[in-house]
């Protein structure tokens, strides 16, 4: 019985690693948009209903938004929550190797490379932007490279 129990327990460690991992990537994320973005964006007022104008602002004071380079503040985040994505939901499903879960891993990615394209074409709101493409392809580049060496 105790021999069960850890083969449980250990097989559940590297999901567990996935899930903090994704939260650790997709903070990482928010925090570059809080720092970095501009103050017109619906999530500042959020946080000015909620009372956190002043913690926002001085958080914003410490990043210095004007030395980030644009990358890091327009595309960087783009593509660590889409990694953080792709870790999460393979945590989901465990490594399971069915169409649905591959379904589920790749929505969201696709979703985001298609959204560029759609854009470039005029097919959708927004600015094209091949750096946004790049760190798409990038994430999902690392996140496979990453599965193979497991």
């Amino acid at each position: 019985m105790r021999n069960t129990e850890n083969i449980r327990q250990y097989s559940n460690q590297p999901r567990l690693v996935n899930v903090l991992l994704s939260f650790l990537i997709l903070s990482i994320g928010g925090l570059i948009y809080v720092g970095c973005r501009d103050k017109s964006l619906l999530m500042f007022k959020w946080f000015n209903q909620l009372g956190l104008s002043g913690a926002v602002d001085t958080f914003r004071g410490l990043i210095n938004s004007e030395g980030v380079y644009g990358w890091v503040k327009n595309s960087l985040p783009d593509g660590l929550w889409l990694f953080a994505y792709m870790f999460l939901i393979d945590a989901i499903w465990n490594g399971t190797t069915s169409i649905i879960s591959y379904i589920f891993l790749f929505y969201l990615p696709v979703l985001a490379l298609l959204s560029e394209f759609l854009q470039y074409f005029g097919l959708m709101p927004g600015v094209f932007d091949w750096i946004d493409v790049a760190s798409y392809s990038f994430a999902i580049l690392l996140f496979l490279i990453i599965k193979l060496i497991k």
